[in-house]
């Protein structure tokens, strides 16, 4: 079995499409890399882990999926076909990556926050 490549490694192309009132709008193609979006999927838009992971197996294994938001859509395709795995891989990928994200977050947090729930003042009738 080849070593899987790092999420960071792994070139995209996105197309995002604007829903608007007057129709659709296609914006030009970019280029990200995986970990963008694993992070973006997971952080940003707030997809649980196994919704996020669902779109990465796909998107690995068939070489492009197409993720549907309120506002906009995304097409997603991998630019290297040298890049595509079969599931397996393509979960190591993403809980390679997710786990780098919670070792990131641990390392860089320089800071205690204490948060304080205070219930509200019930007044009783005398």
């Amino acid at each position: 079995m080849k070593p899987t490549k790092p999420a960071t490694a792994i070139m995209l192309q996105e197309t995002r499409t604007l829903h608007r009132a007057g129709g659709p709008e296609k914006c030009s193609p970019t280029t990200c890399v995986l970990a963008d979006k694993i992070e973006e999927l997971v952080l940003k838009v707030g997809y649980s882990n196994a919704q996020a992971l669902s779109v990465i197996i796909q998107l690995l294994t068939d070489g492009k999926v197409r993720v549907d938001f309120r506002d906009y859509s995304q097409r997603l395709q991998v630019i290297s076909p040298s890049d595509l795995t079969g599931r397996v891989e393509a979960m190591q990928i993403f809980d390679s990556h997710i786990a780098s994200m919670r070792v990131g977050a641990t390392e860089t947090d320089g800071f205690t926050q204490k948060i304080t729930l205070q219930p509200p003042l019930v007044r009783l009738p005398q």
